[in-house]
């Protein structure tokens, strides 16, 4: 990999953005080298909650976006799985929590037979909603997670997990959730950590991945040294433009950081190549 800029969590949807061919376009025009494509919202391309079918299309989708990009001369790896809030909807629709249970556990393997067959590079994202919800939704989906821990664990892939943003709470539940699972913590990526939690959630061996979105939470990541991967978590969503930050957003800010001294060209190797590797290892070659 030329060394550049690498997008831990970004999202590309052709039915309601712009779709990964111009995503990927102007992220490497942007100076983008790697990009790891992450899944919807089933019902984000059109889809309904706890339809298995359409769990496949999403999968499909996730992994045609890497290819895009690898087709355009990135790094890239696709990172398959089914969001929280689908268990919150499920729930919603009269379901039974056993009957989340077992249609999430489904999602688990199915992802897990992806990365076997060399289609994605990891699970996710998985996790709990980050909005409050009853004790017994929380109970549902840590179970769950406990489940896509596992599954990870037997097919050497990583997680990204969706999770609340509760402090160190949420760091040491994590970690209890992967040591239980007897998965390598390093490969559990937190998606969206809070910057000031990131040197934390390191020495706790997760792998925090930092939104380059929120002001400030970049350079409070950065006060615990380069121990973090960056993510945009680009949504891709027209009717949504500023949600958060695009990839070439965040190819733009990396560089310009680098050209005024806040960041080491040493310290943006370690964050866009070294502990990338350190999550994926031989699934995405850097």
């Amino acid at each position: 990999m030329e060394f550049g800029v690498f997008d831990n969590h970004a999202h590309a949807n052709e039915y309601l953005g712009i779709g990964a061919v111009e995503v990927v376009r102007r992220f490497k025009a942007a100076g983008g080298s790697g990009i790891v494509f992450v899944s919807l919202l089933t019902w984000s391309i059109g889809g309904r909650p706890g339809d298995r079918d359409w769990v496949v299309r999403l999968y499909d989708h996730t992994v045609r976006n890497a290819e895009v990009a690898r087709g355009a001369g990135l790094v890239s790896g696709a990172v398959v799985g089914v969001h929280p809030a689908e268990c919150v909807k499920l729930l919603e629709a009269g379901w039974a929590p056993g009957e989340v249970e077992e249609f999430m556990r489904w999602a688990a393997d199915l992802a897990a037979r992806y990365v076997e067959e060399g289609r994605a590079v990891g699970l996710g994202e998985f996790g709990r909603p980050h909005w409050p919800v009853p004790r017994e939704v929380r109970e549902l989906c840590d179970r769950v997670v406990l489940y896509v821990l596992q599954r990870a664990r037997d097919v050497d892939a990583a997680v990204h997990l969706h999770l609340e943003r509760e402090g160190q709470a949420t760091v040491d539940s994590v970690a209890r959730l992967a040591a239980e699972a007897g998965v390598d913590p390093r490969r559990v990526v937190m998606h969206h950590i809070e910057g000031a939690l990131a040197g934390y959630a390191h020495a706790r061996g997760l792998s925090p991945s930092v939104p380059m979105g929120r002001r400030g939470e970049f350079e409070e990541a950065l006060k615990a040294g380069p121990v973090f991967v960056v993510e945009s978590d680009y949504i891709d969503d027209r009717s949504r433009p500023g949600a958060v930050i695009p990839p070439w957003t965040l190819a733009s800010k990396l560089r310009q950081y680098v050209s005024k001294g806040v960041l080491s060209a040493d310290d943006m190797y370690k964050i866009c190549v070294e502990n990338v590797r350190s999550i994926y290892r031989w699934r995405l070659p850097l």
